[in-house]
């Protein structure tokens, strides 16, 4: 039987819309409706897949509310991460009351069966008071009640508060999976009723060509990669680039849609700069994966079975360095300690363990063998 989804989106949120774009795509190959209500961002992201979305007002995009709560936030308390934490969390909860109000008309006009939103949009949801059952759909590992390490460790400060009254609304959601692998999350079975993982959904891309220069004869490529929100992380790309630069390797740099490569302070001749390419489809062809440790940018790695090295910058990503650090897939670089003679070293080794090339490649294998679109869409007719 045919149900009307609608899918709560933000495309500020980073690596939140991916695994929503995927469970929305399997919904409706498996012939229900859905219909997207998202910022304008979400909108152009989608475009070519002719789905449709309700864009929100311009005033609750979450990209420019985002950074300007964080901006405040910084300014207030000198720069000082932990005390900024809660500014971020009253910031982000009047922005989540703020979409609230457009989101209740479209939840009035679409009358759907059930609502999907993400970790970001789970505020503004329960908000709502939804009339339906609504799931969310973490884009990272399991967030709730008594993980497998503390929350300290694997949250950056300024994010923790936030993180933490996200953890206690899942509560109200009738259903919260989690995009991620459980192997991963350090093979974690204690989850809460009504949680589940689902596996890698955030490995969706836009469709894009992979370019022609990857297949060019040459030194193995690189793929250097910063988080696609603005988080100060230019500085992981310069470093690495003065890393890399008199290397026998080939090196592609993507600085995501927020940032111009006139902001990196050089350009080595074996370099190229990009602003978004198919992360995908490089990792199809690069040895290697140097980055901030974004969730969704490590499952692509090891959906192609490539080890990393991880230079965590906030957020989730300390969590998701030590996860693929244990895993044997990744040699971790503290944010602190992250020069270009540090990363040089720790590409190095990472290019010569075999035992990492080994785990990253078993680890490949066993993750093609599932189906986390599937996955998600399954759990999610439940509620339907």
């Amino acid at each position: 039987m045919m149900a009307r989804v609608l899918i709560v989106a933000t495309g500020g949120a980073g690596g939140d819309l991916p695994p929503l774009v995927a469970a929305s795509l399997a919904l409706r190959d498996r012939g229900h409706e859905t219909t997207i209500v998202g910022d304008a961002s979400v909108e152009r992201t989608l475009a070519p897949l002719h789905v449709a979305v309700e864009v929100l007002p311009k005033e609750v995009d979450l990209g420019p509310r985002l950074a300007g709560v964080v901006q405040d936030a910084m300014q207030a308390t000198g720069g000082d991460l932990a005390k900024a934490g809660p500014i971020l969390q009253r910031g982000m909860t009047i922005w989540a009351h703020d979409v609230a109000q457009p989101l209740s008309l479209s939840i009035e006009r679409q009358r759907p069966t059930a609502i999907v939103t993400s970790l970001f949009g789970v505020e503004a949801v329960d908000a709502t008071c939804p009339p339906c059952p609504w799931a969310v759909i973490n884009s990272t590992f399991y967030i709730g009640p008594h993980p497998p390490r503390p929350v300290e460790e694997d949250i950056g400060p300024r994010a923790l508060p936030l993180v933490k009254r996200y953890a206690e609304l899942l509560e109200s959601a009738d259903l919260v999976l989690h995009a991620t692998d459980q192997v991963f999350d350090y093979s974690f079975d204690r989850l809460p009723s009504r949680h589940h993982y689902v596996g890698p959904l955030g490995i969706w891309e836009p469709a894009r060509e992979r370019p022609a220069y990857l297949d060019e004869p040459g030194d193995p490529w690189v793929l250097v990669s910063i988080s696609s929100q603005r988080q100060d992380d230019i500085a992981l790309a310069d470093a690495t680039l003065r890393a890399l630069a008199e290397e026998p390797v080939r090196v592609l740099v993507t600085l995501g849609p927020e940032h111009d490569p006139s902001e990196l302070s050089g350009h080595p001749a074996n370099a190229r700069v990009e602003k978004t390419v198919s992360h995908s489809a490089v990792l199809e062809r690069a040895v290697l994966l140097v980055s901030h440790a974004g969730h969704g940018t490590v499952m692509k790695a090891l959906w192609q079975g490539r080890p990393m090295v991880l230079i965590p910058w906030g957020r989730d990503q300390p969590g998701v360095a030590a996860r693929a650090q244990a895993l044997g897939v990744a040699e971790v670089v503290p944010c602190a300690q992250a020069t270009a003679e540090t990363i040089r070293a720790a590409v190095k080794r990472s290019l010569a363990s075999k035992a990492m090339g080994r785990n990253a490649a078993t680890h490949s294998a066993r993750l093609h063998a599932t189906d986390p679109p599937a996955t998600a869409a399954a759990h999610l007719e439940s509620l339907l």
